[in-house]
């Protein structure tokens, strides 16, 4: 996705404001989508030149419940919207609406809630307790003994199955 300058998009809403086209006309003159104009004057009326700059956050689910709720009761679109409570990618909004209507409440939760941070915790590993080492060496011990007995069983199949056939065998 293209990053705009905010003179850029000052320019482009002035352009719009004075009347020298529409937005469908300044989208083709600006090699922009419609879309992002009628965006950027709808912030650039509610909030001025703030409403342009870029701008990272992270809305809490009430926030996102609230905003949903304004919608619905104003029959406002996710762009109007997202222009009155200063949201700058109308489609965030689609987005909240989508996670309602498909896991409820709970469902607008944080990103880090829903998405682990996959960065993996970075402690030294504890050094092993004399009674781990004890009990390791134990089982290793042990496994040995299991290893050795399996052996000596195979061995002692492979002894009979040996003597059975070298046998001479009845016939009836």
């Amino acid at each position: 996705m293209k990053k705009y300058q905010t003179e850029f998009k000052l320019k482009v809403v002035k352009s719009f404001l004075a009347g020298d086209g529409g937005a469908k006309l300044l989208a083709r003159q600006w090699s922009v989508p419609e879309e992002k104009i009628r965006t950027w004057v709808s912030h650039y009326r509610l909030h001025g030149v703030d409403g342009l700059r870029p701008k990272r956050s992270t809305y809490s689910a009430q926030f996102k419940l609230k905003v949903l709720s304004h919608q619905d009761r104003e029959q406002l679109s996710s762009r109007q919207v997202a222009a009155i409570y200063d949201i700058r990618n109308p489609n965030q909004v689609v987005v909240w609406r989508r996670k309602l209507d498909e896991g409820g409440v709970e469902a607008l939760g944080n990103r880090e809630q829903e998405h682990p941070s996959m960065k993996k915790d970075q402690h030294c590993p504890a050094p092993p307790s004399i009674s781990t080492t004890d009990s390791v060496e134990a089982l290793r011990e042990e496994n040995e003994q299991l290893r050795a007995e399996v052996a000596y069983l195979k061995k002692l199949q492979a002894l009979i199955r040996s003597k059975r056939s070298v046998a001479p065998t009845k016939r009836v």
